[in-house]
């Protein structure tokens, strides 16, 4: 026989309740039976077997995706702060580099020194991509989950009106914005005058970040900085903030076709 290859560490699954309980999901506290038209069961629009009504549906798919997603999507934002420290210190070096330099200053020629130099230029620029690329996916992952969510409900109507707000833009049309911002990034820089469609997303996602610090260098549809914003630096904080909108936005829905 051959050799047993290592297995990858378990991946920790939160259950239903958890999520449910953690996030106040009072829709989901219902009973969710199997919904019935003419003698036969009802299917969502992508052929999935329908529960409950179309607000506790929606909510429920919406959970069952978070949960087999959470892993991931803490592994992004995680790694997305395990970068953004290596810049920090990567700054802290170059700073030193410098003033070690500047104390043994010369005119003759130094190779160690530009050596040392273009190797932290080097790695301060795979830290920009790291994260930009990192929280890009992230952004990816749950705006198809919004997404999908949304058109599971009919909640477009209600899309930017249920809070929590970052300067008077929701949840969901901030992380459908960043999306936006990273699948086209090349094609934003290149353009000088946005169409309508890019200045929506563009306008949603400068008024969000309005007010806080900016950074060294953007992320590409600065999804860095909107996860930042979301999340207060902590990955509960961004779970919270999608979920206390998705609820609001079910019950919101719910409330208006009674």
């Amino acid at each position: 026989m051959g050799n047993t290859k290592a297995q990858p560490e378990d991946i920790q699954v939160p259950a239903y309740d958890d999520i449910v309980d953690a996030h106040g999901l009072t829709i989901l506290n219902e009973v969710g039976d199997w919904s019935v038209e003419n003698g036969d069961l009802f299917l969502t629009k992508d052929g999935d077997f329908k529960v409950g009504d179309t607000a506790y549906n929606g909510l429920f798919r919406l959970v069952q995706t978070w949960r087999f997603s959470e892993a991931h999507l803490r592994y992004l934002f995680d790694t997305i702060g395990k970068v953004l420290a290596w810049r920090k210190s990567l700054d802290e070096r170059l700073n030193a580099l410098g003033e070690e330099r500047a104390s043994r200053f010369s005119l003759e020629p130094d190779p160690d020194f530009w050596r040392a130099l273009h190797a932290i230029d080097d790695q301060q620029a795979a830290t920009v991509f790291g994260a930009s690329i990192y929280a890009g996916a992230l952004i990816l992952m749950l705006s198809g989950a919004l997404l999908r969510f949304r058109d599971d409900i009919d909640g477009k109507d209600h899309w930017t009106k249920v809070g929590p707000f970052f300067n008077g833009h929701s949840v969901g049309a901030i992380i459908e914005a960043g999306a936006n911002g990273f699948r086209h990034a090349d094609e934003w820089a290149k353009t000088r005058t946005p169409d309508a469609r890019q200045k929506r997303s563009q306008d949603i996602i400068n008024g969000a970040l309005s007010g806080s610090p900016p950074p060294d260098e953007s992320s590409m549809g600065k999804c860095v900085e909107l996860l930042q914003m979301l999340g207060g630096g902590k990955f509960k904080g961004l779970a919270t903030n999608v979920f206390t909108f998705a609820h609001g936005l079910a019950v919101e829905v719910r409330a208006k076709s009674s």
